[in-house]
């Protein structure tokens, strides 16, 4: 019978190891994530986005996916627009409005929104979402899966 050194039987180990060390830092570094490769179906399965990146180091954040309601394909270059109203003690003339556009896995992000009441608008070709009444603005992540329908208002 033949022992193998201790530092051999350890070499799967540390592969593994190294592995997800090498992993850990990509995902970290916001190296991981990118387009998934071109598919013949317009739903794209089996992919992994990273979007915790997208939000670091900021106090609150808005991280929005916006798809198509027909086949959950993503929505690239959506017009987004957050307002917000003015608040007590506020004039008139405080109102807010965000504008954002998704990117081509149709995810948009809005860093540090001021606090407050917004109303949500999403617009693309013929689609159109709005949502009425979303509390913005506290310390976290807020994450809006939204589907966009074509041809209609919900």
């Amino acid at each position: 019978m033949s022992v193998l050194p201790h530092r051999l039987l350890e070499t799967p180990a540390r592969a593994l190891t190294s592995a997800l060390s090498l992993l850990l830092a990509l995902v970290t570094a916001g190296c991981v994530g990118g387009q998934a490769p071109p598919s013949a179906s317009p739903v794209a399965r089996d992919t992994i986005s990273i979007l915790s990146p997208r939000c670091a180091g900021v106090r609150s954040c808005v991280l929005g996916h916006v798809t198509a309601a027909e086949t959950s394909a993503p929505v690239a270059k959506a017009s987004v627009f957050l307002e917000r109203a003015p608040g007590p003690g506020e004039g008139e003339g405080d109102t807010t409005l965000i504008m954002a556009l998704t990117d081509e896995q149709g995810v948009f992000t809005v860093s540090d929104p001021p606090p407050g009441n917004y109303r949500i608008a999403i617009y693309k070709e013929a689609g159109v979402v709005e949502v009425v009444g979303l509390e913005l603005g506290r310390a976290g992540t807020t994450v809006l899966p939204i589907r966009l329908a074509t041809g209609g208002l919900f």
